[in-house]
């Protein structure tokens, strides 16, 4: 336990802390860069029954801004982008967008005035690499008030026991997977393929962050090598995993 160290970005982590897999749920990396869990008055960790029975002490029915807030949280993907977002970067959503849409137009305007162009908002937007689109695909796991959907698939705490079967520990990285048979597939096979790189230490997890099918983060120490929670491992994954932890 004394060489015991949290390698790469501790965002919205789960960190076990022992080889029995006893985690431990952390908010260290969490900025709350937009206020959602501020707006709410919940904890970056908060469970979805948890969000909901804030969101209706706060009379959120009668609220758009906590109506919306709320169902970005609800959608495991949205919140896991934003549990990912870096600080010093608010996260764009409807209302970000917005705003950035009436200081772009407040920037066209003068730019117009002073020069007699016809400059519009979204060409100021496009000039600095910004979308005038508003941000889509919201609301995905999100379900209408009175059908709120609390089966635990989607709300999973890390177990308080320690599975017998399990002989080390592993991160979670905005997620809460706990499937321990594939993660002993990809460690098993990360091994194999990074002792024939002659890199024998590393560390394996799960990551919630969408469009990766796996990353590895190489900040302090060992590589930590994290799947994607819905991704199946593959020969040819794992093959990408090893290469990269030693590039």
């Amino acid at each position: 336990m004394a060489d015991l160290q949290l390698i790469g970005r501790p965002d919205a982590a789960i960190v076990s802390t022992s080889t029995d897999l006893v985690p431990v749920r952390s908010t260290w990396g969490r900025h709350d860069v937009n206020g959602y869990y501020r707006a709410l008055g919940v904890r970056p960790d908060a469970t979805r029954r948890q969000l909901m029975d804030a969101y209706l002490a706060r009379d959120g029915q009668n609220d758009a801004y906590l109506t919306y807030v709320f169902r970005q949280l609800l959608d495991v993907r949205t919140r896991a982008r934003y549990d990912a977002a870096p600080l010093g970067q608010p996260f764009q959503d409807r209302y970000v967008h917005d705003e950035i849409l009436r200081l772009a137009s407040l920037q066209a305007s003068a730019q117009n005035a002073a020069h007699g162009t016809e400059t519009t908002a979204a060409d100021i937007l496009k000039s600095h690499g910004i979308s005038s689109e508003e941000p889509t695909g919201e609301f995905l796991d999100s379900a209408p008030q009175g059908r709120f959907s609390d089966d635990g698939k989607r709300d999973r705490q890390p177990s308080p026991s320690s599975p017998a079967t399990w002989s080390y520990s592993y991160l979670l990285l905005a997620s809460t997977c706990d499937d321990e048979s594939r993660m002993a597939q990809w460690r098993e096979g990360l091994g194999k393929a990074l002792a024939a790189r002659n890199c024998p230490r590393f560390a394996v997890g799960f990551h919630g962050i969408p469009g990766r099918p796996f990353f590895v983060a190489k900040d302090l120490g060992p590589p930590v090598v994290f799947l994607h929670e819905d991704q199946p491992v593959t020969e040819e994954l794992i093959a990408a995993a090893a290469t990269a932890a030693v590039g």
